[in-house]
């Protein structure tokens, strides 16, 4: 009981209350009894002391004959008895049982008067019965057990009232910060109330609001983080997985140099011709150098943003290159369709975005079986680079943008190039902000680039 009543408020603001008011009633009550009887005689005695002042000031108006009147008058209205002797008798007035009474005080006055008629000064003695303490405290003693129901009455109830008032909102709004302390934001407090009280539930619900929308900017925050460590470490992945395939694509031609080179110098076999042999050296220097050089373009876009901007005509950019890639596409008979709209203008870097169209167009080119054709279209909106005669396999097309992946596995240089071609149009075409896709279409492979208003808005 105890520990209970000490873990809750509101059972103590009842108890120090209905305590304080008990206390209050009692002491009350207790200075009543004390102080009343005196209080009552005194003021008895200075009413009865003004009422003889108006009696010997009427008597002194009044013939002897007539005054028995007067004093019997007197008598009854204060319950007096008056003893008056003249001519040697004896004359007394008011009820003589007063006198005897047990259960009374007697108050004795004796006081000089003159009647109207005599010259003689006469004494009267009057008396004059008061309650006396003991019966005003019997009095008070009988009416303590109503008095005490009253009391305990109003002081519960008081209290009961007085803790719902004070207790109950304070209960409320400690509720309220232990769900705070929970970082529990689900709840609204009802009190609504002028006070301090009020001031501090309308102060804990702004709180609330304004650290719940904290707490969603900090979860939308720490899920962004989340995102972008995932990509930074999926980035790292990439970056780890495409240094140790440029190692390994860089040790091929190395190796083979290496071999040639000590074969032309041992003069074995073949070798010995070096003449012969020293085109295919070239050969796979340029390859060397080509892996090299889209390595270094690659390194350069990740590590900062494309500079150098300016509007790009690209339909002038799309005939160069297709111009530029005709003798290739002349080897295996195959024709270049250019269907292109013009002055279509992006804003870019003119060398890096002349780099993507040539690796999308030349991989169209170099995957396309003979004597087939390739589609070049250009709108205001979009560039499509088709080809016929072949598709990629559907789980090649998620991966086609993978650094080193070549969708044809026998690694042949004349066929599936280094496998950085699509990964640098990548790099490229997602820092100049366009969108782009690749797609099996019918008999033949898509690749779209979207180009809109946007790009140059945004740069």
């Amino acid at each position: 009981m105890k520990a209970k009543i000490k873990s809750s408020l509101s059972i103590k603001v009842f108890l120090l209350i209905a305590g304080s008011l008990l206390f209050c009633s009692f002491l009350i009550y207790g200075s009543i009894m004390l102080f009343l009887p005196k209080s009552y005689v005194a003021v008895s005695s200075e009413q009865t002391n003004m009422e003889i002042d108006r009696l010997v000031e009427t008597l002194s108006e009044t013939k002897l004959e007539n005054a028995e009147n007067i004093l019997e008058r007197f008598c009854e209205n204060n319950h007096a008895t008056i003893i008056f002797q003249y001519n040697g008798e004896k004359h007394q007035y008011g009820n003589p049982s007063n006198l005897s009474s047990n259960s009374s005080e007697m108050m004795s006055f004796a006081q000089e008067i003159k009647f109207a008629d005599t010259v003689e000064t006469y004494v009267i003695n009057i008396v004059v019965p008061i309650s006396s303490n003991h019966e005003l405290n019997n009095a008070l003693l009988k009416l303590l057990p109503f008095l005490l129901i009253i009391i305990f009455v109003v002081s519960f109830l008081g209290a009961w009232f007085c803790s719902r008032l004070i207790a109950k909102p304070i209960i409320e709004i400690s509720q309220v910060s232990k769900r705070m302390a929970k970082l529990d934001m689900t709840w609204k407090c009802t009190i609504t109330r002028s006070d301090e009280i009020g001031i501090l539930a309308d102060s804990l619900n702004t709180m609330s609001t304004e650290l719940s929308d904290t707490m969603n900017a900090l979860e939308t925050a720490n899920e962004q983080l989340k995102l972008e460590m995932e990509h930074i470490e999926e980035l790292n992945k990439q970056r780890q997985h495409f240094f140790a395939t440029a190692s390994h694509e860089l040790k091929t031609p190395i190796t083979i140099i290496k071999g040639q080179v000590e074969g032309m110098i041992m003069e074995i076999g073949r070798y010995k011709d070096t003449r012969k042999i020293l085109p295919e050296t070239l050969r796979e220097i340029e390859n060397m150098e080509n892996l090299v050089k889209e390595i270094l373009s690659i390194s350069k876009l990740e590590l900062g943003e494309i500079d150098n901007l300016s509007a790009l005509p690209v339909t002038d950019i799309v005939k160069r290159v297709c111009e530029h890639l005709k003798p290739l596409a002349d080897e295996k008979n195959i024709t270049i369709y250019p269907r292109l709209t013009d002055d279509v203008q992006v804003i870019g870097n003119q060398s890096l975005f002349e780099k993507a169209l040539h690796n999308i167009i030349n991989n169209a080119i170099r995957h396309s079986p003979v004597e087939t054709n390739v589609y070049v279209t250009l709108t205001d909106k979009e560039l499509l680079v088709k080809n016929e005669g072949i598709t990629i396999p559907q789980e090649d097309l998620n991966k086609i943008f993978t650094p080193f992946y070549r969708v044809e596995k026998s690694h042949n240089k004349l066929t599936g190039g280094s496998g950085l071609g699509l990964y640098l149009v990548k790099n490229i075409l997602e820092k100049h902000g366009l969108l782009y896709t690749i797609n099996n279409d019918e008999n033949g492979v898509c690749f779209k680039i979207t180009i809109n208003s946007q790009n140059l808005n945004q740069n």
